[in-house]
């Protein structure tokens, strides 16, 4: 794998639903940026090579050097900010975010926000239904459904998020107008080494 010129300055890691959510967001944006994934066909691969073709994409394992020549990664919540590729382009100065950090910045609407070892999907699709019923224009998405930079530019007057702990791990600030941590159990405790951890991760929904 070669490394390509500094001058590409966002990386997006992990080409699933939520990283061509962000390449579409970026391109829109005039940004540019090259596309790296650990699996030699990601799902989104066709897509990402019928709609924007001059995209360079990085298949296979990572190349740390290749990383470390961005000065940005966003990165999809599958894939662990401890990765030593990602961890060595940090190192080296580089802006770790995710989808959600890039929606918080653009939102032109009051967000909620949900997150939780448990339930959130329920209580999110619940709560976009009631927002609804009474009247507003409201787009649901994040952890469900539409990944949450495809909601921008909808005529939203409201977005309810689910979150998860991994989305919540790229985000700075939020900025929401209501938040909550339905509950934590022991979960993913694949890739935390504890609860508390774990725990950590989820409140930074309050961030901001």
């Amino acid at each position: 794998m070669s490394v390509i010129t500094s001058d590409r300055r966002t990386l997006v890691v992990g080409l699933g639903k939520t990283g061509l959510s962000c390449v579409r967001y970026l391109y829109a944006q005039g940004r540019d940026i090259a596309v790296a994934d650990s699996r030699e066909a990601p799902p989104g691969l066709d897509d990402l090579r019928t709609g924007w073709p001059d995209i360079p994409v990085y298949l296979g394992q990572f190349d740390q050097d290749l990383f470390a020549g961005f000065n940005e990664l966003i990165v999809s919540p599958g894939i662990n900010i401890a990765e030593p590729a990602i961890a060595r382009a940090a190192e080296q100065g580089a802006r770790i975010r995710g989808d959600i950090d890039l929606f918080a910045e653009a939102a032109d609407a009051p967000v909620v926000a949900i997150t939780g070892s448990n339930g959130k999907t329920t209580v999110t699709t619940l709560l976009g239904e009631m927002a609804r019923a009474a009247g507003r224009r409201v787009e649901v998405g994040g952890n469900i459904g539409i990944p949450a930079l495809d909601l921008l530019g909808r005529g939203a007057d409201l977005y309810v998020l689910e979150l998860s702990s991994f989305q919540l791990e790229t985000t700075a600030e939020l900025n929401a107008l209501a938040a909550t941590v339905l509950n934590v159990s022991d979960d993913h405790l694949d890739r935390y080494p504890d609860k508390l951890t774990y725990f950590q991760a989820k409140q930074r929904i309050f961030h901001g």
